[in-house]
């Protein structure tokens, strides 16, 4: 069955919005590893808003499991990154000073040496994603550069208008989990997942980790972080064991 990584972004940005020291994205990584998460991944900004460079210090000391950062591969993020040596990192598209989403990563922009960028990061021990759109020609591009792993977005089934078009987008994903498992890559998959848009890809076979932040904060709202953490975990495995095909 996949995995889980909890994405703890959410965290940062009730911090920020109240300008205090909490809620910390370190207590509620603790936490999150307790309920029985794979791994913790967040996103280092270029404006340092919601995650800081103090929390991934902190983070990478104390996360048991791995540590995964998104990041827009600038050159000040890069050397931060190498210095705290995480788990992985997860190459995404990002506007500066923009509270907008992150975005896929666009390999014909000619912006980034994305095979520079894996190649540093591969150096130091660093696993190599890249957060792509469900495409067959955005895996081949990952893989032209090197990466270890593709992290699909989800955004367009997450906001498909009706079930024919969530199908639709579904299968773009189980096309694309195929080829990227036929290359050798590692499959992730996250944008817009909850507890009840996840349980279709949990029975594609081919995705190794979801990737969850906002729907699960959202729940630990009501009944606590573990609690939450502890229920997307079941709604994984109980997916699964009524789908062992």
């Amino acid at each position: 069955m996949p995995a889980l990584s909890v994405g703890l972004d959410s965290i940062g940005v009730l911090r920020e919005a109240g300008s205090q020291k909490e809620p910390d994205p370190a207590q509620a990584a603790v936490l999150v590893e307790l309920a029985g998460a794979d791994g913790i991944s967040v996103q280092l900004r270029r404006d340092r808003k919601y995650i800081r460079d103090r929390d991934l210090f902190i983070l990478k000391n104390i996360t048991k499991t791995k540590l995964d950062v998104e990041m827009s591969p600038i050159e000040e993020i890069l050397d931060r990154t190498i210095e705290i040596k995480p788990h992985s990192a997860t190459i995404v598209a990002e506007t500066a000073d923009s509270d907008s989403p992150v975005s896929t990563v666009d390999f014909h922009s000619g912006e980034f040496d994305f095979s520079q960028v894996t190649s540093r990061f591969k150096g130091v021990g660093i696993q190599v994603n890249f957060l792509i759109e469900p495409e067959i020609e955005a895996v081949k591009a990952a893989v032209r550069a090197g990466a270890d792993g593709v992290h699909l977005s989800c955004r367009a089934y997450a906001d498909a208008a009706d079930n024919n078009e969530a199908r639709e987008e579904l299968d773009k994903i189980d096309r694309a989990a195929q080829a990227a498992s036929r290359q050798g890559l590692i499959v992730y998959a996250g944008v817009g997942l909850d507890y009840k848009n996840i349980l279709p890809l949990v029975e594609l076979g081919y995705i190794s980790e979801l990737c969850i932040g906002r729907a699960i904060c959202v729940r630990a709202l009501f009944v606590g972080l573990e609690r939450a953490v502890s229920e997307m975990i079941r709604t994984i495995n109980d997916s699964q064991s009524s789908n062992p095909g």
